[in-house]
């Protein structure tokens, strides 16, 4: 049985490359795909070229940027066609699993409390900021709904009203409980942050993709969360994996600026609603 981790890659290659040696030094059989989402700096090839030694990595070029769910679909679709893996990993490039342990601490879990989907604790550790749970309870439509309509009116006005507290206001979720600074007890059905997902057998018998493939960036782990509920898919927080989170290398280097990146985030989360909308009513 093979543990798989898949890792999207875009533009940022040195990260890349440190997040896929973390999962290298663990224990095996462990399967690695990088799944290059067409990088315009040539860094896929290069990856290639890079771990062209390694048996234990396959790096997959698309032909274009796909974006967040349809490329780690096509990682998680090739190590389940491919291999017997007994849990599939989703991660993020600027994600670090250090914790040698974390094959074997996943599978105790699994054996005490069955799951469809697990989050560890992902630490950010420049802020020291927890971030799992994402939220404690799903989206309503309603609360979909207004926020849809908000970005949307935002959208309209962006190249108008480009000043930076203006859009922090816009960009700013609705009032939610707020999450402890650490939640340090295993937790059923909440909303898990996407930067870290293991889904096990439960999961990948199941499914043939891991994520809705119909947005390109942002709200993939709410309408997941809708997905699994509904299918009676289990997912858990347990806080005894832990894993570093270094957030938006990639992200980061593909906008010059900090206002092209947040119209970008209310284009892509307006598209990503509407998805989203349409689970929430099926």
């Amino acid at each position: 049985m093979v543990f798989g981790f898949v890792v999207l890659h875009y533009l940022a290659e040195e990260m890349t490359i440190r997040c896929t040696e973390t999962l290298l030094a663990l224990p095996g059989p462990v399967r690695v795909v990088i799944v290059d989402n067409a990088s315009p700096n040539g860094s896929g090839k290069r990856l290639q070229e890079h771990f062209s030694g390694h048996e234990a990595v396959t790096v997959l070029l698309h032909a274009r940027n796909e974006g967040f769910a349809r490329g780690n679909n096509t990682g998680y679709q090739f190590l389940r066609e491919h291999f017997s893996c007994s849990f599939i990993a989703v991660i993020n490039n600027d994600v670090l699993i250090p914790d040698r342990d974390f094959p074997a601490k996943v599978e105790a879990i699994y054996k005490e409390t069955p799951f469809a989907v697990l989050g560890p604790d992902i630490l950010n550790p420049d802020t020291g900021i927890h971030q799992n749970p994402a939220h404690l309870q799903g989206f309503t439509r309603k609360e979909v709904q207004e926020r849809l309509e908000r970005y949307e009116k935002n959208l309209r006005h962006f190249r108008w009203n480009r000043f930076k507290w203006k859009l922090k206001q816009a960009l700013r979720p609705a009032p939610r409980k707020p999450l402890p600074d650490f939640i340090d007890e295993p937790m059923e059905n909440v909303v898990l942050h996407g930067a870290c997902y293991v889904f096990s057998k439960d999961f990948i018998n199941r499914r043939e993709r891991c994520f809705n493939p119909d947005t390109f960036l942002y709200f993939e782990e709410d309408i997941l969360h809708c997905e699994c509920l509904q299918e009676g898919l289990v997912l858990r927080y347990d806080p005894s994996l832990q894993v570093e989170h270094l957030e938006d290398a990639a992200t980061d280097r593909a906008f010059r600026t900090p206002a092209r990146k947040e119209e970008m985030k209310l284009r892509e989360s307006i598209r990503s609603m509407k998805v989203f909308l349409h689970v929430l009513k099926d």
